[in-house]
């Protein structure tokens, strides 16, 4: 059973280390079983701690699905319960970054596209009489 400790404190919302670790491991179907014995009420208040976390982000709004509007708006209010209400029911944006899978590695890209094509000093007009045969100065 999941529970409310004092260990960690945001805002008025105290949840156990314990509670983070397990949910940061945990899979899709995991969370949904581990928030099932909480309250509605303690259900919202999870959901954004979580969700104000970035790397719990996702996993706030899963425990948001497990909320009504009525709760959400109980406990965050109007436009923040309403605007998660809203984002847990709708399709993931990213899901290739859902449950610790990595997002993939991109590399840069030059600013300047193409580079001009290399000049040969030695084929230069006007250039001759600088160097000698052995291309020191004269």
């Amino acid at each position: 059973m999941v529970s409310f400790a004092h260990s960690l404190r945001d805002d008025d919302i105290c949840i156990s280390e314990e509670v983070i670790g397990r949910l940061h491991h945990a899979s899709e179907d995991s969370i949904l079983d581990l928030v099932s014995t909480l309250r509605a009420s303690e259900r919202a208040n999870l959901a954004m701690h979580c969700y104000r976390k970035s790397h719990l982000r996702q996993i706030g709004l899963t425990i948001a699905t497990t909320c009504d509007l009525k709760s959400l708006v109980q406990e965050l209010g109007s436009v923040l319960g309403g605007a998660i209400f809203a984002q847990s029911r709708r399709p993931s944006e990213e899901p290739s970054r859902l449950w610790g899978r990595p997002r993939p590695i991109t590399l840069a890209c030059s600013a300047g596209g193409s580079y001009p094509a290399p000049i040969d000093l030695d084929d230069m007009p006007g250039e001759q009489g600088m160097t000698g045969e052995q291309g020191m100065p004269a």
